[in-house]
């Protein structure tokens, strides 16, 4: 299965719905990211859609809120000089104050047929904003990521004839999620950040709130084909790799929407240490066949350690229950992951398909430390909130309970019934974020072209 447009600006409305639920303080790097991509994608939609220009009456509301997007931190193109207007809104002022530092000696400009151009030098330090990180677990920084995800899959699909052009509709329907996205992650943010970066949130908000309610209503997206994210790590959609890549989006996706009940079941919160373990199994065994590490590598001992700590953190849970159930569709997804991890780990594949594999579980691993953060969370919720039960026979004995042991009754439990807790769920959370970054970027390094080896130095 291929990863399409509709995943994900699901994956990015999950993820900016879990930053309503963070504590996790938001840096200007995170925001910035967050800002420029929002603004990379209104002109990746703008750039994609059928008709161009202003002469194209339903693409004409969608050309004005990319115009109306404010004072944008960085061009969203790679062009290496812009127009006067074009400045003046990277710089948040206006065209006649542009000419005149121009005419003044106090901005570099070249003359040509068609008017100045000014160097993209001019606009600031020159430092470039680089994309969220994906190996950041907070979310805002994961809601980056699917966005910008979404943005590379419009330009790829914008480049390759054999792929149906964007609809109007379907991008005023992107975009309105887009901004709905937008307006949440900007308002949520403001209660997480220093007061000195509010500014550049209320604004934000203030835009995409006041956009919407400009931005004509538009059905589904249609028009657009379910087409893979090309890159380097996927060609067939059929592949081993590609069905476990698209098993380990479903179930961190189904995982995810469990974890926003309000009460989860044990058995989801258990299940998420399970699939962590079988995953750090599965990444050891790519590991050993590769011959990249041996098996008292730092990578793979940290592996084990890893695997030992979600291990911990599954059994601390047992002779617990919310009463709650697992989903259908989640019990679904965790067997279809369960299969596609110990095909993974017990069929022979070719170097090509390692690697593949070896970046989807890479990327799994992202998941599991962030659906390991959430169930790291629920553990001290669901004891404060007196909604975690225990077996009489196990919980700690006292006068009060005697009844209730005698008749074999739940009781809701304590620090006391459960004193490994929440120590234990923390130290997986823990070691799932080391684990996340401590790993090889790739199985083999890359190698040099024959030709790239012979070339004579310039």
């Amino acid at each position: 299965m291929a990863t399409t447009v509709l995943d994900l600006l699901s994956r990015a409305e999950d993820s900016v719905e879990q930053l309503g639920c963070s504590s996790a303080s938001v840096s200007r790097h995170q925001w910035e990211s967050f800002d420029q991509t929002v603004y990379r994608l209104l002109y990746e939609l703008l750039g994609s859609r059928v008709g161009c220009g202003a002469f194209d009456g339903e693409a004409l509301p969608l050309y004005r809120l990319f115009l109306d997007y404010p004072q944008p931190l960085e061009p969203a193109d790679d062009r290496p000089a812009f127009t006067p207007r074009e400045v003046a809104r990277f710089m948040g002022t206006t065209d006649t104050s542009i000419r005149k530092r121009i005419r003044s000696g106090a901005m570099t400009a070249e003359l040509s047929d068609s008017g100045y151009r000014i160097p993209r030098i001019q606009l600031g330090s020159g430092q470039r904003i680089p994309p969220a990180d994906t190996t950041d677990t907070h979310p805002l920084a994961r809601t980056a990521c699917s966005l910008g995800a979404l943005t590379d899959l419009l330009a790829i699909n914008r480049l390759e004839p054999s792929v149906p052009p964007l609809l109007n509709q379907s991008a005023n329907a992107i975009a309105r999620r887009t901004l709905v996205i937008t307006a949440t992650a900007a308002k949520r943010t403001l209660g997480l950040c220093e007061p000195d970066l509010a500014d550049r949130p209320l604004q934000i908000a203030r835009f995409a709130l006041k956009s919407l309610e400009r931005l004509p209503a538009a059905s589904e997206v249609t028009g657009l084909q379910n087409q893979a994210i090309a890159s380097t790590y996927c060609s067939s959609s059929e592949s081993a790799a590609a069905q476990l890549e698209h098993a380990i989006h479903q179930w961190a996706r189904a995982a995810r929407r469990e974890l926003r009940d309000t009460v989860p079941s044990v058995e989801v919160l258990k299940d998420i240490n399970r699939q962590g373990v079988h995953m750090y199994a599965a990444l050891d065994t790519v590991l050993a066949r590769s011959g990249l590490t041996d098996s008292g590598s730092a990578p793979r001992t940290l592996l084990r350690d890893s695997a030992h700590a979600l291990q911990a953190a599954t059994h601390v849970w047992d002779q617990t229950s919310t009463g709650a159930s697992p989903s259908r569709n989640y019990v679904e997804a965790a067997r279809q992951l369960f299969t596609a991890l110990t095909h993974i780990t017990t069929r022979p594949v070719d170097g090509r398909q390692e690697e593949l594999s070896y970046q989807a579980l890479l990327r799994g691993t992202s998941e599991v430390a962030w659906t390991a953060s959430l169930a790291a969370t629920w553990a001290s919720r669901l004891l404060k909130s007196h909604v975690l039960f225990i077996h009489a026979n196990h919980a700690e004995t006292s006068t009060e309970r005697l009844n209730a042991k005698r008749a074999g009754r739940m009781l809701a439990a304590t620090r006391t019934d459960v004193p490994q807790l929440l120590d234990a769920v923390w130290n997986a959370e823990r070691a799932a974020k080391e684990t996340t970054s401590a790993l090889p970027g790739q199985l083999q390094p890359a190698r040099v072209s024959e030709r790239e080896a012979v070339a004579p130095l310039m």
